[in-house]
Order: C-alpha cells, then sequence, then structure tokens
C-alpha cells in the first residue's frame, strides 16, 4: 500500500486529525485489515522496555508450526520471519542485557524450524545467520556490560548450542563475542571446547581461538599445518590477516599462489597487490597483476591488471599485449571491454571475424545495440539470426525473447528507411507463419503488438 504523499489530500486528512480520531481509526484498520494487528503489537513491542513483550513476538512469528515445511512452505516461513529477525537485529547494535536471551530464543526458534524444512533457497538459513550476528552484538555492545554470571551462562548458551547435538551447520564465532567478554568467559570457552570430541573436519572454533589469540602458529596447525594448495593457503591467509598477522599472511599468500594455478588464487594476488601498493611499490604490483593475467587470460583478470597499470600510470605501455592476449583467450570479453571504451566499430568488426551471433547471442545484442544508432542496416541481418536460432527451442522465455528482438527489428527498420522497413514486415509475417502453431508464441507476439 503506498503511503500518502505530503500534498495528497488523504495526507491533508491525516493531519487534521486529533489524537482521539487517529486512535479511533487505528482500532478500526486493525480489526478490519488482515495483518496490521499483528504488524501494530510488533512495533509496541519494540518501543517497550519489557523484553518479555519482545519474547512473546518471536514465539508468536518464529515457532515453526509445521511438522515439515516443504520448499515454498519454508520460503514463506522465511517471510514471514523476516520482520522480526529484522527487529531484533537493529535492536542488537543498543542492547540490554535482558535482550540477549531473547535473540537466543529466536536462533533456537529459527533453527528448530530449519531442521524440519526443505532451506534449498537459503532464506531460513539467512535468518539463522543474521540473529547470530545480531546475537553477538548484542554481547558486544550491551549496556551494562554483562556480569561475570551473565557471561558464563551465554557462554554455556553458545557451546551447548553449537555442540548439544541438536545442529551442527552453524558455529556461533568466538572472536566476534570476545570484545564484550572476560578473559575468565574466554578460558571457559576454551576450557569446555577442549573437552569436545571435534572430530576431523571440527577445527573451527580451534582457528577461531587461535586468531582471538594472535597465534601464528596455532593458526597454522589449526588450518591443517603448513598449505598444499591454494585453496587452503586463501583459508589461512584470511586468519593470518584478521589477527592482524600481516607479514604473515603475506608470506602465505606468495606461497599459495606459487602453489596452485587452477584460479583458487585471485583473493592472494589481490592481497599482495594491496601490500605492494601499500608499500608504494607500484612496479612490483604491476607485475603480479601481470603475472597474474599471463596465466588466467580472461576479462576479470585483464581488468585488474588495467585497474592497477593505471593508477601506477603505466596501462598504455601494458595495453598493447594486454588486449592482444585478451583478444586470443577471450574473445567475448575483449569485446565487451572494446564497447565499454567506445570503440564499437572496433567491436562490431572484432566480433564479426571471430563470434558467430547464434553461439553469443548477448555479445550480438550489445553490438546491435550500438551499431544500430549510425548503420542501422547492418544489424538487421544478425538480428535476423539471433531471432531464429531463439526460436528453436520451445520454451516461453524464448518466446519473450523473441518478440523483444522483433520489437527492437521494428525499430531499427524503420530507421534504416523504407526498403529495409518493409523487409521486415515480410520477415515478421514469416515468423508468425512459421509459429502459428505455437499460441504461447504469438499470444508473446500480440502482448508485444507485433501482430
Amino acid at each position: 500500500m503506498a503511503s500518502p504523499t505530503p500534498l495528497s489530500p488523504l495526507h491533508d486528512w491525516l493531519g487534521a486529525l486529533d489524537e482521539d480520531d487517529i486512535r479511533s481509526l487505528l482500532d478500526l484498520a486493525a480489526r478490519d485489515v488482515a495483518g496490521l494487528a499483528d504488524w501494530l503489537e510488533t512495533r509496541r513491542a519494540a518501543a517497550s522496555d519489557d523484553p518479555g513483550d519482545l519474547l512473546a513476538i518471536v514465539n508468536r512469528d518464529l515457532a515453526p508450526t509445521r511438522r515439515f515445511y516443504d520448499y515454498y512452505q519454508a520460503n514463506h516461513y522465511a517471510s514471514n520471519a523476516y520482520d522480526t529477525v529484522q527487529l531484533l537485529s537493529d535492536q542488537a547494535a543498543q542492547a540490554t542485557p535482558a535482550l540477549i536471551p531473547v535473540i537466543e530464543r529466536a536462533i533456537t526458534l529459527t533453527t528448530r524450524a530449519i531442521l524440519k524444512s526443505d532451506d534449498s533457497s537459503g532464506l531460513q538459513g539467512d535468518l539463522v545467520r543474521t540473529l547470530l550476528d545480531a546475537h553477538a552484538t548484542a554481547v558486544r555492545s550491551a549496556s551494562p556490560a554483562l556480569t561475570q554470571p551473565e557471561q558464563t551462562r551465554l557462554v554455556k548458551w553458545i557451546v551447548k548450542y553449537r555442540y548439544g547435538g541438536t545442529q551442527d551447520f552453524f558455529d556461533p564465532d568466538i572472536v566476534a563475542y570476545a570484545p564484550g567478554l572476560s578473559a575468565t568467559s574466554v578460558a571457559q570457552y576454551r576450557k569446555a571446547i577442549a573437552g569436545i570430541d571435534l572430530g576431523e573436519s571440527g577445527g573451527y572454533p580451534l582457528r577461531r581461538l587461535a586468531v582471538l589469540d594472535r597465534d601464528r602458529d596455532a593458526i597454522v596447525a589449526a588450518s591443517g599445518g603448513e598449505p598444499t594448495n591454494a585453496l587452503v593457503a586463501k583459508s589461512l591467509v584470511a586468519d593470518l590477516d584478521e589477527a592482524g598477522l600481516h607479514e604473515d599472511a603475506v608470506a602465505y599468500a606468495q606461497m599459495g599462489v606459487r602453489l596452485d594455478s587452477r584460479g583458487w588464487d585471485r583473493t592472494l594476488i589481490d592481497l599482495l597487490v594491496e601490500d605492494a601498493v601499500t608499500r608504494s611499490a607500484a612496479d612490483e604490483a604491476v607485475t603480479l597483476r601481470r603475472s597474474w593475467f599471463a596465466r588466467f587470460t580472461q576479462s576479470t583478470a585483464f581488468d585488474a591488471l588495467r585497474e592497477t597499470a593505471s593508477h601506477a600510470g603505466v596501462w598504455e605501455d601494458e595495453r598493447p599485449d594486454a588486449e592482444e592476449k585478451l583478444s586470443l583467450n577471450d574473445p567475448r570479453g575483449f569485446v565487451r571491454y572494446l564497447l565499454a571504451e567506445d570503440r564499437g566499430d572496433q567491436a562490431w568488426d572484432f566480433a564479426t571475424a571471430r563470434i558467430d551471433p547464434t553461439e553469443a547471442a548477448d555479445v550480438w545484442l550489445n553490438l546491435c545495440k550500438y551499431r544500430s544508432a549510425t548503420r542501422p542496416a547492418d544489424t538487421l541481418p544478425v538480428y535476423r539470426a539471433i531471432l531464429q536460432q531463439t526460436l528453436v527451442v520451445t520454451d516461453k522465455r524464448n518466446y519473450r525473447s523473441a518478440a523483444e528482438i522483433l520489437k527492437r527489428m521494428r525499430h531499427v527498420a524503420q530507421s534504416a528507411g523504407a526498403d529495409h522497413e518493409a523487409e521486415f514486415t515480410v520477415f515478421l509475417s514469416q515468423v508468425v507463419e512459421q509459429n502459428r502453431r505455437r499460441p504461447t508464441c504469438i499470444a508473446a507476439f500480440r502482448k508485444a503488438k507485433l501482430i
């Protein structure tokens, strides 16, 4: 429902109502408008100083009510829960200690729901992660700060939530909680984790404790020892960098780049380039980007090289060789680059020689959009080829795409002159006749006002 604009008659009428009139109007609306009473109750609870009010809202909106939620039901649950979860997330930044158990109840209920759901969309998982973030935020921001007994209770809850046997999908992050915890509480968590059989793949809490301790050797050990491939190195470098051990992170990033050639180390290259730029070693940064692009001659690596070299003031020196490599190894990316550089004629000539319109429709449709402004007739054969390829497969989406292409063709043909417009009219009639046994296709054409 749209809000009344400041100058609308409705806005003026509402502004003239007194307090009693507005209260009566809200009472009437809460009775007659579906969902409004619940929404108002949520607003009231948000404004209340009593955490029991919020707890009632949490129990009302988040408690699972089905034995199992299928895909659509799971998404509906997530949609209904979103406002309450967001309310708790917003309030966490200025939390009182009493808010923390309310968020814990919300985490418990949403976790209980996801355990009996098809959450392949990920929406319910997002709710739980948002609440876990809010929980840690509330602990850090609580005013007054949590007492030691309150912290001890909190640590027990965290450990039980993760290791109580109910779920093993979501891991509370001790690093996120630590600013709101005493050394005693962190020690309690450490002792609890030490007494749990984490299994071969359960090292997450050990990694996070090592990051919290800023202990290089412990971080490496918790990651499985010295990395044997770039993917492991990537995770290790992230932990070292988060712990503030920048020199160690750089050293392992260099190792990771050497370990693997499958592309996992893009973030490692980014870290090394950032380090070089910070040290004002522009030549080193460009060399890193050039080396990376030589290994992965795709548009993403090209763009990174161009950005770094431009900042270093040497892109014009790098450009000829880089463009040649990109054109040979990523023709579509090269066309997109040329169009972005406003070198459309060069892009058209290159694509004409290298790229089949029926195999790269998205590239050619962009080219045609550019070309139609100056030489519209050139684009009509390309549009025709793409259209015919689009209509090979029976599909509603293909029919809608075909209708859009025909609309573009009609406009371009009109720009190209009377002869081309007449040719398009004949072509359109042929397309309609060829597809007359496809009622969904004809309906798409009618909707587009083509026939």
